[in-house]
């Protein structure tokens, strides 16, 4: 099965019609950039090439807000980054490439409410919207290790990019919960299951011509907990709570998400198994922290 080229009029102004366009929401630390890279190993037949706006800002023109751009040839590789302009670099990808818009910690649009991600653009001009994103226990590893690496955040700034994140990350489940007018893609299982990909691949109407996971991709500087693997095959990415299972910031989360009963109910709808285990944490884990009394005044 493959993508029909449609005539996708917003688009022109970037000088192609493409054959196909996917608007990407994730949150960071889900493997949207393996994912993506993955899609765009699996163009269209007809596909010219390929284009990926990433990171883009939201509410903004993905064609000309953008973090980065990627620039795939007719071999569904990424073609070396040169000193052109951005029309220059975008003309390599031919008349007819794939295209695809990401949107990093944010969420689409509730089903039947125009697209605001987008802006100068209409549903009409993407072929489909897709949803990446990780099971809690994994995903919260990633971003605690992650975070704890940034030697310009203290742990009142993790908290609360934390907090922030967890308020998006939960917006995404109650989307793929309702998956009416996107494609969910959960990375754990992507990660382990070649059919799950062929499944993806033949949802989204894309030919199964590459079902492996790639190559490590640069962006977000690679992997929390392993930096010099370069094929995603040698990431052990779905046991990441293992590597952090010790780590104190890590615990007071969990401990913290396990006591929250309407997240555990999100949790429990998409990852069983994780919240069988923040279940048992919060029957069985105790906080050993007191506040020491103040000395008494003289």
């Amino acid at each position: 099965m493959t993508v029909a080229v449609q005539s996708l009029s917003n688009w022109q102004q970037m000088g192609f019609t493409p054959v196909c366009a996917l608007q990407v929401f994730g949150m960071r630390r889900s493997g949207n950039h393996a994912i993506i890279d993955w899609l765009m190993r699996n163009a269209p037949e007809a596909a010219t090439g390929g284009v990926f706006f990433n990171n883009c800002k939201f509410g903004k023109n993905p064609q000309r807000a953008f973090g980065s751009m990627d620039v795939y040839g007719t071999d569904y590789a990424v073609l070396p980054h040169q000193s052109m302009t951005t029309g220059e670099r975008v003309a390599q990808a031919g008349g007819t490439p794939m295209a695809i818009v990401s949107y990093e910690d944010r969420m689409p649009q509730p089903d039947g409410q125009p697209q605001k991600a987008s802006a100068d653009m209409s549903a009409a001009d993407f072929n489909h919207q897709v949803i990446i994103y990780r099971s809690f226990l994994n995903w919260s590893a990633s971003m605690v290790a992650k975070l704890k690496r940034n030697e310009g955040y203290g742990a009142t700034d993790r908290v609360r990019i934390l907090s922030v994140a967890l308020d998006t990350y939960k917006q995404g489940l109650d989307r793929v919960a309702k998956a009416k007018g996107a494609i969910a893609i959960c990375y754990d299982d992507w990660m382990t299951s070649e059919v799950y990909r062929g499944g993806i691949l033949q949802q989204l109407g894309l030919p199964q011509r590459d079902l492996s996971r790639g190559k490590m991709q640069r962006y977000g500087g690679g992997s929390s907990f392993q930096s010099k693997v370069t094929e995603v095959d040698q990431l052990d990415s779905v046991s990441r709570d293992t590597a952090m299972a010790d780590d104190p910031e890590y615990q007071f989360l969990l401990w913290t998400a396990a006591h929250d009963l309407a997240f555990m109910e999100r949790i429990l709808t998409h990852f069983e198994q994780d919240a069988e285990r923040l279940a048992t944490l919060a029957e069985t884990a105790k906080l050993h922290i007191k506040l020491p009394p103040r000395e008494a005044s003289t």
